[in-house]
């Protein structure tokens, strides 16, 4: 949850954030050995999933991150309950981008504003109007975009969902409902 927050407000998860989730995985294997073997598959499947992503550019490391330590809850169905309902906020964020604009159209910004505001994703610098595509990856192209010094360059730039507050929230109701519609099981996880 603490992850979730910090992406939404600065777009970039501090490495200490994952310490009390890695704490509750460990906890996990040690408190549950009967589940091991399920939990060892969940992670080998959940982690080459996030790790193909993420290496390919398609989600940040964070988000790799939050999505293999939600799969070592001991619940039988995660993670998909979890990322059932962080699909629900997601698409529902989006929707209100679109609306808003933020999305589903080029949209050009000054260099500077580029810096000071974490939540853009570059695809295209342009420079005397010229038009140059960036790479692709997400965990690298903001970095190589910030070194430009060029004051006069805008970028072309996307809307950097906050994927992390996708999963915590989508946790967040997964845990409620359990509250509410089962808690035999949420009370077997604690």
């Amino acid at each position: 949850m603490l992850a979730g927050y910090q992406d939404v407000r600065e777009r970039l998860v501090s490495d200490l954030v994952w310490i009390p989730a890695l704490i509750g995985a460990a906890l996990v294997f040690v408190l549950a050995p009967s589940l091991w073997l399920l939990l060892v598959i969940r992670l080998a499947l959940v982690g080459a999933i996030s790790f193909g992503f993420t290496k390919y550019g398609s989600i940040g490391q964070a988000d790799a991150i939050a999505l293999v330590l939600v799969s070592t809850d001991p619940s039988p169905l995660t993670p998909i309950p979890t990322l059932f309902a962080g699909g629900v906020v997601a698409l529902s964020h989006i929707a209100y981008l679109f609306i808003r604009g933020y999305v589903g159209k080029p949209r050009f910004i000054p260099i500077a504003q580029f810096r000071r505001e974490a939540r853009w994703i570059p695809k295209a610098v342009v420079k005397g109007g010229v038009k140059t595509e960036v790479e692709k990856d997400v965990n690298i192209s903001r970095e190589s975009v910030e070194k430009i010094a060029d004051e006069d360059t805008s970028v072309e730039v996307q809307y950097g969902v906050p994927t992390v507050s996708y999963i915590g929230a989508g946790y967040l109701a997964y845990l409620v409902y359990l509250a509410i519609f089962d808690p035999s099981v949420l009370l077997e996880l604690a």
